[in-house]
């Protein structure tokens, strides 16, 4: 008889367990899922503020106006690289941020073109480095483009990839926001 109950508490414990990595194999596939559907232009483009910023990205080498077919999303440039915690974290904090702000804030006096000043808290090195890897080494035989990014790879500024590409990304945003009016 003892031996019975702890057979069916071994496959009480069994099914339990079974279940439970069922469930979080659930979890993690509906949470990647949602990551990859949520990571976009497609998505990111609903509010109607966000138009401009999505039709001058699609004019623009990273949007896919490009020889190579090659498309970056906006969570490519827009969430950090340095870790898939941060990334998450980020991809979260800024999601709840703009679900909030589309819902309460009056987004028409929302100074955009100035915003774009602060471009460098919208887009991660990280995230630029993520493609750009070889930016270093292809950098060393190239003299001019060696120059330019001597002190950005020696540590010696604190600019960051926007502070001098300003326009990468969204090609003549300005001109967009300009018609949104």
């Amino acid at each position: 008889m003892k031996g019975k109950k702890i057979s069916s508490k071994l496959v009480t414990i069994i099914i339990l367990i079974i279940i439970g990595i069922a469930i979080g194999l659930l979890i993690a596939f509906a949470s990647a899922v949602m990551i990859h559907k949520t990571s976009g232009e497609e998505f990111c483009a609903k509010c109607h503020t966000m138009k401009p910023m999505a039709e001058s990205y699609n004019h623009s080498i990273h949007g896919g106006a490009n020889n190579k077919g090659i498309v970056v999303k906006c969570v490519d440039c827009h969430l950090p690289h340095d870790s898939t915690m941060n990334y998450l974290i980020t991809k979260i904090k800024t999601g709840s941020h703009d679900v909030y702000a589309e819902t309460f804030y009056n987004l028409k006096k929302e100074d955009w073109e100035g915003k774009r000043k602060d471009r460098e808290y919208f887009v991660y090195d990280s995230a630029c480095l993520e493609c750009h890897s070889n930016l270093k080494n292809e950098t060393m035989s190239n003299m001019k483009a060696f120059l330019g990014h001597k002190a950005y790879f020696s540590g010696k500024t604190n600019k960051t990839c926007v502070s001098c590409h300003p326009h990468v990304g969204h090609k003549d945003l300005g001109d967009y926001l300009k018609n949104k009016k």
